[in-house]
């Protein structure tokens, strides 16, 4: 198991990096070809279409023919874009080519999860779920910082080198030492045949949909306008880097006690405290103008989503061995997909009614709401389908370890 483990977590940590090098710059290399908030926000969102619509497909077509060609496919279309990125000449190819970049990241991170949900034990679904995406925060924690300093340093167009050259390096890592699953590994649990509609009558399936909605439509909200609300505000392109970086930091830090407390605790109490306290300090963003309250306000949101994500995703991994681990993650990129795709334009629409500081008050206010929604879900779910008359596939035991 340690021998899939090491290069997967590895290569995934450096792809991560790469695309968390490009997440400073990306706004304003947008607003470059003179667009207004809801045209930054359609490009944006056009990363989140392709992994909306190709989700739960990825996840099928992975449950069913292996998940390291997938992720050798994904890592090098994130190669490719970011040569793309560097040659667009207007807002419609930006758009197209970031379309692209869905795509490739659909295929690399919900895919590398399943892999991962393969061969995790029964009873430890907290811990190893949420080591492997410590090992991606670690990657996208360092990408903001370096992306920041490469544009001060270099130009504006360096990040996406640096991310073209750190794909190359992940599908190396990959395909190299990473064990083929086309069939099935000796000593791991048998593969459940995927089936979409089966998993999506389950209600914490739908529980784990709203969270993922949500938490998507207020982070990239964040993500798209804090760049803009701190350029107003005369920081430069290293302090937004370090802002973003410092969400990173928090979720990365704290993934792994959380996912362990995951396993051992009740897990509905973890989802509503992370789930409702994670957008509050994007409340108070606008109001703090030094970038050091800004980092600490960015680490609190870190630390809230890792303690609700947890719980959220050693569930995942439970519901994953009845529909399909690839299913299972696919659905939940998929969810988290819309949010960003949606959360974007939402608040590109309120910046240009209302201003810079709007979309962080929009995006807090959704990510309470999504966050009180998915609690109620994940407690009564299966009252309200019962209440319905919807039948419910394989029922699994959430609120605890098993």
């Amino acid at each position: 198991m340690l021998a899939a483990f090491v290069p997967l977590f590895l290569a995934v940590s450096v792809a991560m990096m790469g695309m968390g090098i490009i997440s400073p710059i990306m706004p304003l290399y947008v607003r470059s070809f003179g667009v207004g908030g809801v045209g930054l926000g359609a490009v944006f969102a056009a990363f989140s279409v392709s992994r909306f619509v190709l989700g739960p497909v990825a996840g099928v077509l992975s449950d069913r023919i292996g998940r390291k060609r997938l992720i050798v496919w994904g890592l090098g279309l994130y190669a490719v874009v970011s040569v793309l990125y560097i040659i667009a000449q207007n807002l419609w190819q930006m758009g197209a080519f970031r379309f692209l970049h869905g795509v490739g990241s659909i295929l690399v991170t919900p895919i590398a999860q399943a892999y991962v949900g393969d061969l995790t034990p029964v009873s430890r679904e907290g811990r190893i779920t949420n080591l492997f995406y410590a090992s991606m925060f670690a990657g996208m924690a360092l990408g903001p910082l370096v992306g920041g300093y490469l544009v001060e340093g270099w130009s504006l167009e360096a990040p996406f080198y640096a991310m073209g050259i750190l794909s190359l390096l992940a599908l190396i890592g990959v395909a190299r030492w990473v064990p083929d699953d086309g069939g099935q590994r000796p000593g791991t649990a048998p593969r459940a045949a995927p089936h979409l509609g089966a998993a999506l009558r389950a209600p914490a399936v739908l529980a784990i949909i709203v969270y993922f909605a949500t938490r998507g439509l207020w982070r990239q909200s964040f993500n798209s306008f804090w760049p803009l609300l701190a350029d107003a505000n005369g920081h430069s392109e290293s302090a937004i880097g370090l802002v973003l970086t410092g969400y990173l930091v928090g979720e990365g830090l704290f993934q792994i006690p959380f996912g362990y407390l995951a396993d051992r605790f009740r897990r509905l109490p973890q989802i509503a405290v992370g789930g409702l306290l994670s957008p509050l300090p994007m409340f108070f963003v606008p109001l703090v103008r030094s970038v050091e309250g800004v980092v600490a306000l960015s680490v609190a949101m870190g630390v809230g989503s890792a303690l609700g994500r947890a719980s959220v995703l050693a569930i995942r991994t439970q519901l994953g061995r009845s529909h399909g681990m690839g299913t299972l993650a696919g659905i939940q990129n998929s969810a988290f997909a819309i949010g960003q795709m949606l959360g974007p334009i939402a608040a590109g629409a309120v910046f240009d009614a209302f201003g810079v500081e709007a979309p962080m008050y929009f995006g807090a206010s959704l990510g309470v709401v999504g966050g009180a929604c998915a609690v109620v879900l994940f407690a009564g779910g299966a009252d309200l389908w019962r209440r319905l008359r919807i039948p419910v596939h394989r029922p699994v035991r959430i609120d605890r370890e098993p």
